[in-house]
């Protein structure tokens, strides 16, 4: 029952992600971030990227929500890999 729980939590945040995704590219396309703004108030020119990223996480919505529910995924699997390490060393410390 416990699980069922976590599942539903998970399918929760992803539906509040792919909604909140919508308004961030409604917002972010026509009025650009802080860092943005900044740059071109002062007049300075975005360089070249130091780093090319392998993926592509932001030209469009669906590679934003794709690499976003990844991002979920991993993070959410490496919590609860985290849980079982700690549950089992939680139940040795026990006996």
């Amino acid at each position: 029952m416990k699980h069922w729980k976590v599942i539903r939590l998970v399918i929760v945040i992803l539906a509040v992600f792919a909604v909140g995704l919508v308004f961030f590219f409604l917002f972010s396309a026509e009025y650009g971030d802080g860092l943005e703004k900044t740059m071109e108030e002062a007049g300075v020119e975005e360089g070249e990227p130091a780093y090319e990223a392998p993926l592509d996480y932001g030209g469009d919505y669906l590679s934003a929500f794709a690499m976003g529910i990844a991002g979920f995924l991993a993070v959410v699997g490496l919590v609860l890999l985290l849980g079982r390490i700690l549950g089992r060393e939680d139940e040795a410390h026990n006996d």
